[in-house]
């Protein structure tokens, strides 16, 4: 466990390079916790984001975390998290998914602004959970760190990473669809807007990306093939031994190493 997170408490200072680095980012996530299950202690920290979410729910579900309880949690401003930089990546009309090649940029904006849940305020939440002390020590580490932000994962992604010059350890892709799961485009699209923001972040990319099963680079999916799309990413094809429900694929860079 990692120095910050054994002696952080109620009163600490929100350290964002602390938190963010080596984290775990899993956009459209819900409120899945089977990542922290697989990945906790890999990861001590977890950045989840949504925008279909309500802030009543998300801390539910907090103070009710199978095994854990929380040492305490906290809103964070917004000016806590990131010192914000303008991206110089925009959406193409190719990044909406089932977008026209007449459609402008303008219209899919508008067309897809009742995706997120209006009728919540944006809003950052910060909980360090600690494992209950009947819990079993298999169950998973002695305590982790979870940031909750409500936003549009892309956009979040550049603004606490690209924008503080920190790279996590992974991403999760999974579970954030398209149509009912409100997604406006393809987390997982060759050449599509989230590969380009994650690709450009000068603090490096990161080390694994954790995928379901459309995530395919034999190119074989249907849902892809028939739209002339890759769901892939081009620097991650290199499968290693998978975690619990979710496959595992390697960058490939100099210094990789093994996930334990």
């Amino acid at each position: 466990m990692p120095l910050w997170l054994a002696e952080v408490d109620e009163e600490s200072h929100f350290d964002r390079q602390a938190v963010l680095t080596g984290s775990i980012y899993y956009p459209g996530c819900g409120f899945d916790g089977s990542p922290i299950e697989a990945y906790g202690g890999f990861s001590h920290s977890f950045v989840y984001v949504d925008y279909y979410c309500d802030k009543e729910t998300i801390l539910r579900k907090i103070s009710r975390f199978g095994g854990y309880e929380p040492v305490f949690i906290r809103e964070i401003k917004k000016d806590e998290l990131s010192e914000y930089t303008r991206p110089t990546i925009y959406p193409t009309v190719t990044d909406f998914y089932g977008a026209r090649p007449d459609d402008s940029i303008p219209e899919l904006i508008n067309r897809n602004k009742s995706i997120a849940n209006s009728g919540q305020a944006p809003f950052s939440i910060w909980t360090v959970m600690k494992r209950r002390s009947k819990t079993n020590p298999s169950h998973g580490p002695d305590r982790f760190s979870l940031l909750y932000v409500f936003g549009e994962g892309v956009a979040t992604y550049h603004a606490l990473y690209n924008s503080n010059k920190i790279c996590p350890t992974a991403i999760v892709i999974a579970g954030a669809d398209i149509g009912f799961g409100r997604n406006w485009t393809l987390f997982e699209q060759q050449g599509g807007i989230f590969e380009r923001i994650v690709m450009e972040n000068s603090a490096g990319i990161p080390k694994y990306l954790f995928t379901w099963n459309r995530y395919d680079p034999t190119y074989k999916d249907v849902q892809g093939r028939s739209q002339a799309i890759k769901m892939y990413w081009q620097k991650y094809t290199k499968k290693i031994p998978d975690r619990k429900f979710l496959s595992i694929w390697a960058a490939e860079l100099k210094d990789d190493i093994g996930l334990d």
